[in-house]
């Protein structure tokens, strides 16, 4: 399956350091660690597939990343 990341524009300022889960193009979860994004996921999205789900950590200071 070839499909695009739809990535957004993360808030550095706001998720800086931070896992994020990322679904359909929007952060819908934040955490310390990925198994702290994890659970929540699984606690308040417990019918979504992990393989659905981008996570990402975020840096703590501004860079540039570029997916190709």
């Amino acid at each position: 399956m070839n499909m695009k990341l739809k990535i957004p524009t993360i808030d550095i300022k706001k998720y800086g350091g931070k896992e994020v889960a990322i679904l359909n193009g929007k952060v819908i979860f934040a955490g310390k660690s990925l198994p702290d994004v994890i659970k929540i996921l699984k606690k308040k999205m417990p019918a979504q597939p992990l393989r659905e789900v981008t996570f990402l950590r975020v840096p703590e200071s501004l860079m540039v990343i570029y997916h190709v």
